[in-house]
């Protein structure tokens, strides 16, 4: 009996397929393959943002356009956001993997971690990911606790209103990642450790400035400018041997630069403004080009700038936020 009826529900389905076939209906095919990718990826915490935000994972909340992310973990995050935030509502660590992630809120903070102790946030390679925050923000991006940004992505922030990355109970460390960061205050407002440990980052501001710590892995270099340049002005950093170390470009007016490259050793450099370059522009940044023109920045006196420790300040000292008493001008 129990053979007939497996006979029986085979010949309906192949009438059935057949029905399908002649009215021009394609029948669905289920693939286990298909089932399986969809069960890994039950499995992930996934946030998918745009007009409407979603997500399959219980620890998050979506409400009036935002993301509350109440649990630690690792979450999948992609998309575009308009004016919304997400939080970080948790005390645990939390890991959030961008992937081509925008965010653009009018009026606030693009990231706000208020409870967590650490977040990471984690690059996708050869990923870009842009955040715009809003006229009442403190900060594009702020923390109480440490934040870590890692992998091999991109990451492009304006600062509306003040700082570009601001940590009030913790560390920041830059892992990797190529940050532009263009900022109407400070670029980094670190409470504690400000580490660059690998990555090309680039720090435009216009108030205070953060010295990165001694127990970074990668050489800085930090300049406050004489006069503010304007927006639009291209810069090359060039070394000793007249070798362009990087070529920029910056996209508002800005009075201050924190500079940390890979290739920054000890060593001297020389910047030069105003330069001509026929190369495409990504995230601030011309991709190989022959530099020509351009005129040398002078700081004070000081055309040269020196590369003997982790940090080297240029410029006056009066803008630097956490100001170190044994240090002289």
């Amino acid at each position: 009996m129990k053979v007939f009826k497996n006979i029986l529900i085979i010949v309906i389905l192949v009438m059935m397929i057949c029905i399908l076939v002649l009215i021009g209906l394609e029948p669905v095919v289920i693939d286990a393959l298909n089932q399986e990718n969809t069960l890994v990826d039950e499995d992930k915490n996934i946030i998918d943002l745009g007009v409407v935000p979603k997500t399959n994972s219980s620890s998050v909340k979506i409400s009036n356009n935002n993301v509350y992310i109440n649990n630690g973990g690792v979450y999948e995050v992609s998309g575009i956001l308009y004016n919304g935030t997400i939080y970080i509502d948790t005390k645990e660590d939390v890991t959030l993997n961008f992937d081509e992630v925008t965010i653009v809120n009018e009026n606030t903070s693009v990231i706000d971690n208020r409870k967590s102790s650490k977040v990471i946030i984690n690059l996708e390679e050869d990923t870009s990911n842009i955040f715009s925050d809003g006229i009442n923000s403190q900060a594009a991006i702020k923390s109480v606790g440490d934040i870590f940004l890692e992998g091999s992505g991109s990451m492009l922030i304006y600062a509306n209103n003040a700082a570009g990355i601001k940590t009030s109970g913790g560390n920041l460390v830059l892992n990797g990642i190529n940050l532009y960061v263009i900022a109407q205050g400070s670029a980094f407002d670190v409470s504690k450790e400000f580490l660059v440990n690998s990555g090309v980052v680039l720090g435009f501001g216009n108030g205070g400035m953060q010295a990165t710590s001694n127990l970074s892995k990668q050489n800085t270099l930090l300049f406050n400018f004489t006069d503010t340049l304007a927006e639009g002005t291209a810069l090359s950093l060039k070394n000793a041997k007249d070798e362009n170390m990087i070529n920029f470009i910056g996209l508002r007016d800005f009075k201050t630069l924190t500079l940390s490259l890979p290739d920054l050793d000890k060593g001297r450099y020389f910047l030069y403004q105003d330069i001509t370059c026929d190369a495409r522009l990504k995230n601030g940044v011309y991709n190989d080009c022959e530099v020509s023109d351009g005129e040398q920045v002078k700081i004070s006196i000081t055309d040269t700038f020196l590369v003997s420790d982790k940090w080297n300040w240029y410029g006056s000292m009066d803008i630097i936020i956490n100001y170190i008493p044994e240090i002289t001008t």
